[in-house]
C-alpha cells in the first residue's frame, strides 16, 4: 500500500533537508587535511540490476535497468580499532528496462514481445504486450519504443567496516558487510511508443503487488572513496505468488559507490 501522497512529500522533503544540511555542514568546517571534520559521508551508488529467476523468460536491458542511491551515513568508529559502524538513511531509485518476453498464444505457440506490468481482474500483476496496453485495431503502429518499470525507496542502511588505516580513510583499503531495509515510496510503469505518427509517453502510477518493505545484504570493497559494491533483495521482488506467473522474482545489484566527504 502506498504513502498517501501529502506524506510522501514530507518524507522526501525531511529527508532531502537532512542531506542537504549535510553537504552545508561539510562546507563549513574542514579539517586540517582538508577533509571535512564531521562525522558522516554523503555517498553515492550506481549500479545495474540483474532478476534471478525472472517470469516469462522475461529479458531485461543491462544499461537501462539501473540503480542510484544517494545515502548519508554516520560514521562511528569502534574504539581504537580498524573497525568502524556505519548506519545511514537515503533513497535508492531502481529502473528495470523491459525488453521482451514469452507471450503465449495457444498451448504451443510462443512469440516475443515487448512487455509492461498490468494487474489482471484477480488481482494479481502479470505482463502484457505493451501495444495492447496504448494501440487500437485503428491506429498506426509503428512500435513501442521503450517500457520501464520504475521503483522509489526509502531506505536505511547498516554497515560494519574494516579499514587499513582509519586515521587516513582517503587513502584506506576498506570492506565493508551490512543490509539495508527499504519501503516502497512510488512505483509505476512508463511506455514511450509512436502512435498515429506522433511518439507519447504513458506513465501508470500503481503498487503492481510489487513487496513494499525489501531487505538487502550488502558487500562493498575499495580504496579510499571509490567502491565496488552489490545488494542481493533477501525478499522477492512482488508479494509472495502475486507476480507474474506466480514467480517469485528476486533481484540484486552491482555497481561502483562514490564518497562525497
Amino acid at each position: 500500500m502506498f504513502v498517501p501522497e501529502i506524506m510522501k512529500k514530507l518524507l522526501l522533503t525531511g529527508l532531502f533537508a537532512i542531506l542537504t544540511t549535510a553537504i552545508f555542514a561539510q562546507e563549513a568546517t574542514k579539517s586540517s587535511k582538508g577533509r571535512p571534520n564531521i562525522p558522516g559521508t554523503l555517498q553515492l551508488d550506481l549500479g545495474i540490476n540483474r532478476m534471478i529467476d525472472a517470469p516469462n523468460n522475461l529479458k531485461i536491458g543491462l544499461w537501462g535497468s539501473r540503480t542510484l542511491n544517494l545515502y548519508y551515513f554516520y560514521d562511528v568508529r569502534i574504539g581504537d580499532s580498524k573497525f568502524s559502524l556505519h548506519p545511514g538513511l537515503g533513497f535508492g531509485f531502481e529502473r528495470f528496462k523491459l525488453i521482451d518476453f514469452d507471450k503465449r498464444w495457444s498451448t504451443d505457440t510462443v512469440k516475443r514481445a515487448t512487455p509492461t506490468f498490468i494487474v489482471n481482474s484477480a488481482g494479481n500483476t502479470i505482463l502484457q504486450q505493451a501495444a495492447r496496453t496504448v494501440y487500437a485495431p485503428a491506429d498506426t503502429v509503428s512500435g513501442i519504443q521503450k517500457s520501464m518499470a520504475i521503483m522509489n525507496y526509502i531506505d536505511v542502511p547498516l554497515e560494519v567496516r574494516f579499514s587499513t588505516n582509519p586515521y587516513d580513510p582517503s587513502r584506506s583499503f576498506k570492506v565493508s558487510i551490512g543490509g539495508r531495509v527499504g519501503y516502497l515510496i512510488g512505483a509505476h510503469t512508463k511506455l514511450k511508443y509512436e502512435k498515429n505518427g506522433e511518439t507519447r509517453l504513458l506513465k501508470d502510477n500503481q503498487n503492481y503487488n510489487l513487496n513494499p518493505f525489501r531487505y538487502s545484504a550488502t558487500l562493498r570493497i575499495g580504496i579510499g572513496n571509490f567502491n565496488w559494491f552489490a545488494h542481493y533483495n533477501l525478499n522477492t521482488l512482488f508479494e509472495k505468488d502475486k507476480g507474474p506467473e506466480r514467480v517469485n522474482t528476486n533481484t540484486y545489484t552491482v555497481g561502483i559507490s562514490l564518497a562525497g566527504f
